[in-house]
């Protein structure tokens, strides 16, 4: 039941004002709103301990019966990535198998016709309905990066011939992942290129250059990511090696504004 509310003392005295409520009826209930109000917040915080530390206790939610026996790739998580990923292949004729642990996002997608799977990818027992053994590739797109992190480990464990791609959230989660050998894909890199060209664009930089500053970072902070893969769990390490890359982007940057420069200079002499 709700806890009681401060509104409950006003509405007792008014009724005892009136002449509606006894003294001592008004004074049980201010008694019993204040109680609720005191334990209430206390009981959620001591509930929500225990379900942390007796899982097994939670209500089991019978994951789908899977019926596609050939799946070549098995996308688990179908939320913003997975989905794009899913219409890609259905669009190509390619068959898969798309794995959601969120029974919401599950009920959405079967809205709008999506063949989806409820159950966690974590769990060997899914995975091993899910036909994993015949797939050729595994995408990981899930939201939470611990449980990407742990599906990759079983994944590499129990079925080394997997090729697997991995929605990384930031860079540690993306140097976790890599450490088991799986390809990255950082969520928000490859929007952010985009988003950087068309803010350079629309502040006039030629199209060209645009897409050569795009293309040269890139390359570059992929190159990083890889140097840094190698001292990420030293700190004072990566933030050197941060700073270095920095300069180093600066530099490749102005060496690339010198030509033109120049070739302006001597396009103006000519004229």
């Amino acid at each position: 039941m709700a806890l009681g509310g401060e509104f409950a003392f006003v509405v007792f005295s008014e009724a005892f004002k009136y002449g509606l409520l006894e003294p001592a009826i008004r004074d049980r209930l201010i008694a019993v709103v204040g109680l609720s109000m005191a334990i209430s917040p206390l009981a959620v915080l001591a509930l929500s301990a225990w379900w942390k530390q007796n899982p097994e206790a939670k209500e089991q939610v019978v994951a789908d019966q899977i019926d596609h026996d050939n799946p070549r790739v098995i996308i688990a998580g179908f939320g913003r990535m997975g989905q794009i990923v899913g219409r890609m292949l259905r669009a190509q004729n390619i068959p898969f198998t798309a794995l959601e642990h969120s029974a919401e996002q599950v009920s959405l997608s079967r809205r709008f016709g999506s063949t989806i799977y409820f159950g966690d990818p974590s769990k060997p027992d899914l995975l091993k309905a899910a036909r994993t053994d015949r797939a050729e590739i595994f995408v990981l797109t899930t939201d939470d990066p611990d449980v990407t992190v742990r599906t990759a480990r079983l994944l590499k464990r129990l079925y080394p011939h997997l090729k697997i791609f991995a929605r990384a959230r930031n860079r540690q989660h993306a140097f976790k992942l890599m450490d088991m050998g799986v390809e990255v894909i950082r969520e928000t890199f490859h929007s952010s290129l985009e988003l950087s060209e068309q803010v350079m664009l629309a502040l006039g930089v030629p199209k060209d250059i645009a897409a050569e500053r795009r293309e040269r970072f890139r390359a570059h902070d992929e190159a990083m990511l890889q140097e840094q893969h190698l001292v990420y769990d030293d700190e004072a390490a990566l933030i050197a090696s941060s700073q270095q890359a920095f300069r180093e982007l600066e530099n490749l940057f102005a060496a690339d504004e010198k030509p033109d420069a120049q070739s302006s200079k001597s396009n103006a002499e000519q004229g």
